[in-house]
């Protein structure tokens, strides 16, 4: 049985899982993020938080730069197996609604 392809804004899991994933390639990838969340070649995070990201995990979140988001972030496919191993790091994985 395949397991549902969740929903992004009711879930952003991805974008909090890992400080080391919002990372550009290449130079033009990520033309259009503002200075301020920027380090070192990736997008800023706290923690482990794309600081991009805004609301609740696992409830309602967006991210506030979405048309120029890195390619990492484009790639990334909802319902995929990383995609079901971060949710269920945060125990969003066979929750109602999820």
């Amino acid at each position: 049985m395949t397991a549902p392809v969740p929903d992004c804004e009711s879930c952003g899991a991805c974008c909090a899982y890992s400080w080391t994933w919002p990372a550009f390639v290449g130079p033009l990838d990520g033309d259009g993020v503002p200075g301020h969340l920027v380090e070192n070649g990736r997008m800023r995070c706290d923690g482990d938080r794309c600081a991009a990201l805004r609301g609740t995990i696992g409830e309602e979140v967006t991210c506030v730069v979405y048309d120029d988001r890195p390619l990492v972030c484009r790639e990334f496919t909802a319902g995929s197996d990383a995609c079901h191993a971060v949710r269920a790091h945060f125990g969003l994985d066979g929750a109602a609604g999820g």
